[in-house]
């Protein structure tokens, strides 16, 4: 699934090919791909497009009158800039045909993605991020999880709830513990406050990494471009299970935890 770095991609390099442009018509191919699904995408025809942004790993795509759309990636999807007149690959559920002869293309083979409709970015953000998701990863600090001295539950599935912080997925929750050297199954209320800051240090260093490189492309993810990312190649312990760990040459162990297979370094991640 696409994570922080993947989608916030996909934002940096559809936001010069939507901001400023003119909606000409928008087309749902899939029923069932929108919500709400009679959605008056017919009211979307002649505005522009103004704004782009991002929280986790949800994309919001917003009109001078405020109406907005928020795309979701869900495990295969792939929202591409093409030009109007190349044939529509295989599984694409939904087309935003512009004025100067580009289309905003949905496609999903797997469909665990979709496109939803807000009349106003104010609804938007009040249904998809407020008392729904946590802070963004990007932005997050110690003090955003300070409440873990007195929460249940064990580091990775914290992590990966996104009502704590949004955006991190399976790849950067495994490669931020490894990196800070804590056990995914580290309970959070035995975390000190220097702990999570190292945590916290350790999330934006991987982010940030991956935002360099474009993103982590295992099969799938594209950005706007259509380009793969190149994080892949730096990954330390995602993806390696039963391998050397890079730092101490142990084999890297798998377990699954919160229904995602982890992989981790018994070694250099002790558990609390």
């Amino acid at each position: 699934m696409p994570e922080l770095p993947e989608v916030e991609e996909v934002r940096r390099t559809l936001e010069p090919v939507v901001i400023g442009a003119v909606v000409a018509r928008v087309r749902l191919l899939r029923p069932g791909y929108l919500t709400p699904p009679r959605a008056p995408l017919v009211h979307l025809n002649g505005r522009t497009v103004v704004a782009t942004h991002r929280h986790g790993k949800k994309l919001f795509c917003r009109c001078d009158d405020g109406q907005t759309l928020m795309f979701h990636l869900g495990m295969s999807g792939r929202l591409e800039s093409s030009p109007a007149h190349l044939p529509l690959p295989p599984h694409t559920h939904f087309i935003m045909d512009l004025t100067s002869g580009l289309q905003i293309r949905m496609r999903d083979p797997r469909r665990f993605g979709g496109v939803w409709y807000y009349p106003s970015f104010e609804k938007a953000c009040a249904a998809e991020i407020h008392g729904v998701l946590g802070v963004d990863a990007l932005h997050l600090t110690a003090a955003h999880l300070s409440h873990w001295s007195a929460a249940r539950g064990r580091l990775k599935a914290r992590l990966l709830g996104q009502r704590d912080v949004a955006g991190l997925g399976n790849i950067y929750v495994d490669e931020a513990l490894w990196l800070c050297g804590l056990s995914p199954l580290t309970l959070v209320r035995r975390l000190s406050s220097n702990l999570i800051q190292k945590l916290v240090e350790a999330i934006h260093l991987v982010l940030q990494k991956s935002l360099s490189a474009g993103g982590t492309t295992l099969r799938d993810y594209r950005n706007a471009a259509g380009q793969p990312g190149g994080f892949a190649a730096s990954l330390q312990v995602y993806g390696r299970g039963g391998r050397p760990c890079f730092r101490c040459g142990d084999n890297l162990k798998m377990l699954v935890v919160a229904g995602r297979t982890t992989v981790y370094c018994r070694h250099c991640q002790k558990s609390r």
